[in-house]
């Protein structure tokens, strides 16, 4: 059972993208085969770099028609060791130090989406470590010597392309040191027929969004709550972590009555909780038992009244003990825990104080769909942690040129003071106000802070330019997009057989490469719609929130369901037979029954993207009003964008609403009178009207969006059948023809 329900999953992953041109020997050896482009971009990192020796690197990749341009880039200058450490020989993942140089280079310079990376360092601490890359990562590390060896230059550029390393001698990816070394067929294939992806970041990191519900700010002070600032840089009094939509809970709680016993579906459970229970089932019992007494005394109508009064009563009482739960769990969460002391961290410093945040044993991480501050004070030696509202206020008084400084408190309003003016604000994000005042006590000035340090104050009163803002939500990200059967297979023993739901951040870059590999489609619609601003959401959940519930049943439908008919003119796939022989109809195949809870579950987690995004747009506060927001979702990306459309409605306006291939359509609303333009994109699965079965969408049925008319529905045109199937129907990559539209006609992008 477990090797079908493999192959079952197996078959789905490979098809899922196995879409492109089939090469082989033959095609490369012809014209068939046009050349591809890479560049190579090199950085000196303290070492010099021969430029003569540029010309000789990529050359093996010719037989796979991709040419490598080499281009020497200026020296970049860095305080980095001259030994760097040593990575690890899995090639999985990046250094600190790599991470940080990569980091401190591209904050400089902008990327190039269709470029390697190549920094030259002068050696690692182990010199047999000539380079280090990451397969299928657009970022390789090599030493001063490794450089001058073209074997392993021309492996890193392999393994950047997403290669494998192999253990045959005369392969280019082999690491035995041996003269013309080459591609093998089949490697030229698979650089060919897999998109290269020029991915800039490993996928254990955890990458820095700028975004998140809580935010978190560090600072100690004497046992007075006296905190010492710089005159010179204020902020540098503070200490912040990444935003997350996660808070800490304390675990090592000495109060008997709130120490947590365990954890109960993401809920620290404690005494008070089962007492409160247990009080509650105690009195309901009681009042049972009475109730029963005086039915039991009554005459038959009475009786009869008095059973019905009985069920009305059942009914109230599992309502108290479920209340009475969640009172108490809202008193523990949001009052006992507003504030806690920490036993376990007295006299600890600041970085001893991160370092044990993650530690699981201490703290627990919680999920939130509220915006927040979390604080870690330090009064003397004694830590404790607060939850606080949006804006955190500090009073600063100088005292014989030194500033003293108390936190005060905190609002989810902004008040601040500019040039002898009160202003107040809704906070949409999260900000810090200091408020200064002479020895006398006589207010100076007030300066607001953004969670990044950047002092904002100036900023609050200048012009706010309209902007467009245009946002990607992608559906779900497969954990393979390899079209081979080995590599899936060990893609599914790393990542699992999928990965977790989206953590409702969102980027400004294509963070997990959905768009950008499928002839740019993100680009399209950028050069179209010509935004300010671009983000990219993650609408990604679980196959269980779909129509098919479930990996398994996808694979099941997948495995039977028809492939496009070769003659186009001529259909025979209205019948399919499946298990046993039995011939049904192909369009009962279809997942059609919706998926509500499923679909709810994706667009609460879209409200809390919505949030984040809100939040982004609005660093300066109430700056997203006269903004206008431009939708691209697909697929699972459908019920997330509602979600992030319902947090955003009446703080922003609304342009364009693009959807491609929704799942699961007909369980969401869209409002169309509230978009200049929307269109729903994809197969044809009206009656009557439908496409045959064989050029349907089977990963998502495409039923109309509620709230939509018929004006509103594109789909497929004629030509681009042969585009079309349970797959390729639903491939964001074959949806380009979107731009062929003329404009002004039904389903053309409007170019601004």
């Amino acid at each position: 059972m477990i090797r079908y329900f493999s192959l079952a999953v197996l078959f789905f992953l490979s098809s899922f993208f196995g879409h492109s041109q089939k090469y082989t020997q033959f095609s490369f050896d012809s014209l068939s085969v046009s050349t591809k482009k890479v560049n190579l971009y090199v950085i000196p990192l303290g070492v010099k770099v021969e430029k003569q020796r540029l010309r000789e690197v990529g050359i093996p990749y010719k037989k796979a028609k991709l040419s490598v341009q080499t281009v020497l880039l200026p020296e970049f200058k860095t305080n980095f060791a001259i030994c760097w450490r040593n990575p690890n020989l899995d090639h999985k993942q990046f250094t600190k130090q790599m991470k940080r140089l990569r980091n401190s280079y591209f904050e400089q310079f902008d990327k190039d989406p269709n470029s390697i990376y190549c920094f030259v360092i002068p050696k690692f601490e182990n010199d047999s470590i000539l380079g280090f890359s990451i397969p299928g990562k657009s970022i390789a590390f090599i030493t001063e010597s490794g450089f001058t060896d073209l074997i392993e230059l021309n492996q890193l550029i392999g393994s950047t392309l997403g290669l494998k390393f192999e253990s045959d001698s005369s392969n280019i990816m082999s690491s035995i040191n041996l003269p013309n070394k080459e591609l093998s067929w089949e490697q030229c294939v698979r650089l060919r027929e897999n998109p290269i992806t020029f991915s800039y970041y490993d996928d254990f990191e955890n990458i820095s969004s700028k975004n998140g519900l809580v935010s978190t700010l560090i600072w100690t002070s004497d046992e007075q709550g006296n905190i010492d600032f710089d005159s010179k840089s204020p902020f540098s009094s503070f200490r912040t972590l990444p935003l997350k939509n996660t808070f800490l809970v304390y675990r090592k709680i000495t109060n008997f009555w709130l120490k947590e016993l365990f954890v109960l579906f993401g809920k620290s459970i404690c005494a008070i909780h089962i007492c409160s229970i247990i009080v509650a089932i105690t009195l309901t019992l009681y009042f049972r038992k009475r109730f029963n007494l005086i039915i039991a005394k009554s005459g038959f109508f009475k009786r009869m009244s008095l059973r019905f009064m009985k069920l009305i009563l059942w009914l109230l009482f599992f309502a108290i003990v479920i209340g009475t739960f969640l009172i108490v769990n809202y008193y523990y969460e949001n009052s006992y825990l507003r504030s806690v002391h920490l036993t376990d961290f007295e006299g600890n410093d600041i970085e001893e104080l991160k370092s044990k945040l993650s530690n699981q044993k201490l703290f627990i991480n919680k999920k939130t769909n509220k915006q927040f501050n979390q604080t870690f004070q330090r009064e003397g030696s004694d830590w404790k942690v607060t939850k606080e509202r949006k804006v955190l206020y500090f009073k600063i008084k100088s005292e014989n040129d030194r500033n003293i400084g108390q936190f005060v408190g905190s609002k989810n309003k902004l008040f601040v003071r500019i040039n002898s003016q009160k202003l107040k604000f809704n906070a949409e994000s999260p900000y810090i106000v200091l408020s200064f005042y002479d020895a006398n006590n006589k207010f100076l000035k007030d300066e607001v802070y953004n969670f990044q340090g950047k002092n904002i104050t100036s900023k609050m009163r200048l012009p706010d330019p309209a902007k467009r803002i245009l946002v990607f939500v992608n559906g779900y990200r497969p954990v393979s997009v390899s079209n081979s059967l080995e590599d899936n297979l060990k893609d599914i023993q790393k990542n699992g057989i999928e990965y977790p739901d989206s953590k409702n951040i969102l980027y400004d870059f294509d963070r997990h490469q959905y768009w950008t590999p499928w002839n740019q489609i993100n680009s399209l619609f950028i050069n179209r719609i010509n935004p300010s601003d671009v983000w990219y959401a993650d609408g990604h959940h679980s196959v269980s929130t779909s129509n098919f519930e479930s990996v398994v049943n996808f694979s099941a439908i997948s495995s039977v369901y028809p492939t496009t008919c070769k003659n186009l003119k001529k259909h025979k796939c209205q019948r399919t037979k499946i298990a046993g022989e039995k011939s049904v109809d192909t369009y009962s195949l279809l997942a059609t029954k919706s998926n509500l809870v499923g679909f709810k579950l994706r667009k609460k987690s879209g409200q809390i993207a919505g949030m984040n995004l809100n939040s982004l747009l609005n660093e300066l506060p109430n700056l997203s009003e006269n903004d206008t927001l431009f939708i691209v979702c697909h697929s699972m990306g459908y019920a997330y964008s509602l979600g992030i459309i319902q947090e955003l409605r009446g703080k922003i306006n609304f342009g364009g609403f693009y959807i491609l291939a929704p799942e699961n359509a007909c369980a969401g609303k869209t409002i169309k009178r509230e978009w200049k333009e929307v269109w729903q994109y994809g197969a044809n699965f009206e009656p009557n009207k439908r496409n045959a079965p064989c050029l349907q969408d089977g990963v998502a049925a495409q039923t109309k969006a509620k709230g939509l008319g018929e004006n509103n529905r594109v789909f497929f045109p004629k030509e681009n059948e042969k585009n079309m199937g349970f797959f390729k129907s639903h491939f964001v990559g074959f949806y380009t023809w979107i731009f062929d539209i003329p404009q002004g006609k039904k389903g053309a992008v409007k170019k601004h």
